[in-house]
């Protein structure tokens, strides 16, 4: 199943509703298994907000696929234009080279165009959530690509969700442009007939 989710699209759009022009792209990079289901949850928690205004475009790359040349520069090109960037790994690692040629790839395809990155990195010894190489690193690679850094959720489950995700949730609801011109595209008619 994991190898399923490696670089597909997952459009999502609420009921009823017609699709837009134009979605929300979103690609998360992720680990491992636990660090795409912390990923999933905000995705699924960004949709449950969002689907009657925005329409999601998401695809999934996992750290270990993009050591190969095809899938990485697909990677690239999806994270180059997308609106979100969603990093989900453990807080404690340097993020291997590959990782961060990927990284540089696309940050340099982005030619100042606005969005966000956001870590979702858990801590799995003493260092607290929220802190460390990859951290940092993503910190450092949002100011440079001139787009917003949004950090971070629990690092473990007994944490409660309340602060930090609505955190998130508020800055990537924010109107930005992005959001706005997204927001005012106009919706094609749900039906053609003589009368539209």
């Amino acid at each position: 199943m994991e190898t399923q989710l490696e670089g597909t699209k997952n459009s999502q759009i609420g009921p009823n509703q017609p699709k837009r022009a134009e979605a929300l792209a979103v690609a998360v990079a992720y680990e491992d298994t636990q660090a795409r289901n912390r990923a999933m949850l905000l995705c699924d928690h960004l949709v449950n907000q969002l689907w009657e205004d925005v329409d999601f475009e998401i695809s999934w790359w996992r750290f270990d696929y993009l050591h190969d040349a095809r899938i990485a520069a697909a990677a690239a090109a999806a994270a180059g234009s997308a609106d979100m960037v969603i990093f989900s790994a453990d807080a404690n690692r340097e993020l291997k080279g590959p990782i961060k040629e990927w990284i540089e790839t696309w940050t340099a395809r982005r030619a100042g165009r606005e969005g966000a990155v956001v870590s979702l990195t858990a801590a799995t010894g003493v260092q607290p959530s929220g802190t460390g190489p990859v951290q940092s690193y993503l910190r450092d690679v949002a100011r440079q690509a001139g787009m917003d850094f949004l950090s971070n959720l629990p690092s473990s489950r007994s944490e409660p969700l309340n602060g930090s995700i609505e955190s998130i949730l508020h800055r990537a609801t924010a109107m930005t442009s992005v959001m706005e011109r997204i927001l005012k595209q106009v919706s094609p008619p749900s039906h053609w007939g003589i009368n539209e």
